[in-house]
């Protein structure tokens, strides 16, 4: 079996991303919403990375830059794959094409989601807030939920 590979997200990667974002997340973007962002994957102000081995997508990240700063709206790992690296790895490659005008990255991660939050931290990023009931109920999470607001800066040599 092939190593996994990263990658920029092209647009013809999309409707995959879409259908592995509904098999991943709680409250998942629709298809017709990933879809979307395919003219601004052109222009820049949406960007993306996909991990994928033998020419299946098996994690993701969505995007989106203003100014001097990256806004992370979505990341993915396929289920039987998670806590293999996958997440860093796609975190990674979105860290090496960021523009190189952006000079911070921010998310937003549920309270109860451990395994990112750790793979968060490991990457350098720091709560600077949160957003309470931000999150709506989900079959898994029957109350709100809190949002975690973390930032990380980019420096000029990229290392994550």
């Amino acid at each position: 079996m092939s190593q996994f590979t990263a990658r920029p997200m092209r647009v013809d990667d999309l409707p995959e991303v879409a259908q592995l974002e509904s098999a991943v997340q709680l409250d998942p973007w629709t298809h017709a919403q990933m879809l979307d962002i395919a003219p601004m994957l052109h222009t820049g102000e949406y960007i993306g990375a996909v991990v994928e081995q033998s020419d299946q997508l098996l994690a993701y990240v969505v995007a989106r830059t203003m100014f001097d700063e990256c806004e992370i709206l979505s990341v993915g790992v396929a289920n039987e794959l998670r806590g293999r690296g996958l997440g860093k790895q796609v975190l990674q490659q979105l860290f090496r094409q960021l523009p190189t005008q952006i000079a911070t990255v921010h998310l937003e991660v549920r309270v109860s989601n451990a395994p990112a939050l750790r793979l968060y931290q490991g990457l350098g990023f720091v709560e600077v807030g949160c957003r309470k009931g931000y999150y709506a109920p989900t079959l898994k999470t029957p109350e709100r939920e809190d949002a975690l607001l973390m930032s990380k800066p980019i420096h000029t040599d990229r290392t994550p």
